[in-house]
């Protein structure tokens, strides 16, 4: 059997992030009609992290691991599944899946940032800057319409939660890549985050919900379970992957290009609008993608 180079592997998994995550959004838009929202991340989390779990104990991927490293794990659970995945799914409460998708997309700034400042060993010169920087930018072209949401009073809290999100999730991916340790399956670390992050979300839901009553519905129902089996398990398992063999800053490059593939699916399939000013912001943003993915190399 011919052996792929894992970096080859690890930008298929990233691509297909691309796509999960993108549609995360309006599933969370779905699921938080009748669920309360860290009540929603407590129960698709903690799941989807027993069930990563489950599956690396019975393939044989049990590495041994010190309570210190499970301990650090958890952390990192805490910092992008409580956090990241919490803030975003309570302020998408009060604000758009494009706003939101646009304060996400922040995401890659804020780990050259991180990275900045605490020194890290990866590669950051005017290549990455700047593409990081064209590609942010060609999302706000992507998202011109969506601007003037900021203006808005009654997103304030919403667009604070978003930032946090960001924030969190960014730390997190810095954290992944300093501690993962790389002979550990990625679906054990996946699996100790994100349970890690579901207890979170039972605490934090015992704190701040206003109520823990759930509306039983179909539609409900099902974007739970996809977020838990494909939003959560899979994408988060191919994050895990990715990161092993990818830089902090390169695989956090799928918060430019979601939104991408959801509008150009919509476009394709759906006979949605799609301008040449979104397109040429779309050509930015993947020139954007390329020059980062360059400056790594």
């Amino acid at each position: 059997m011919i052996q792929t180079d894992p970096r080859i592997r690890a930008y298929f998994a990233l691509a297909a992030i691309c796509v999960i995550w993108g549609t995360t959004y309006t599933a969370i838009k779905f699921a938080v009609r009748d669920f309360p929202p860290y009540l929603l991340v407590g129960i698709r989390q903690s799941a989807a992290g027993l069930l990563l779990l489950g599956g690396a104990y019975f393939s044989g991927k049990m590495a041994p691991v010190t309570r210190k490293y499970v301990f650090t794990q958890g952390l990192i659970g805490l910092a992008t599944i409580t956090g990241g995945n919490g803030f975003i799914t309570w302020g998408m409460q009060y604000v758009s899946s494009g706003l939101s998708a646009v304060i996400g997309s922040l995401t890659p700034v804020v780990v050259l940032f991180i990275n900045l400042l605490w020194r890290g060993n990866e590669k950051i010169n005017w290549y990455v800057i700047c593409g990081v920087l064209l590609g942010f930018g060609g999302l706000g072209v992507v998202f011109s319409d969506g601007w003037k949401d900021f203006a808005n009073p009654a997103y304030r809290w919403g667009i604070a939660g978003c930032f946090a999100s960001c924030f969190a999730w960014s730390l997190g991916t810095v954290l992944a890549k300093r501690f993962n340790r790389r002979d550990v399956s990625p679906i054990l670390n996946a699996g100790l985050q994100i349970t890690a992050g579901g207890l979170g979300g039972f605490l934090l839901s015992g704190l701040f919900d206003t109520s823990h009553s759930i509306h039983h519905t179909p539609e409900g129902w099902g974007a739970v379970v996809y977020l838990m089996l494909i939003g959560s398990a899979l994408a988060f398992t191919l994050y895990m992957f990715a990161l092993k063999h990818l830089s902090a800053t390169v695989s956090s490059l799928y918060t430019y290009i979601n939104p991408v593939v959801a509008i150009l699916l919509g476009w394709l399939l759906l006979g949605e609008h799609l301008n040449w000013m979104e397109a040429g912001g779309m050509l930015f943003t993947i020139a954007g993608v390329w020059m980062v993915n360059r400056g790594q190399q």
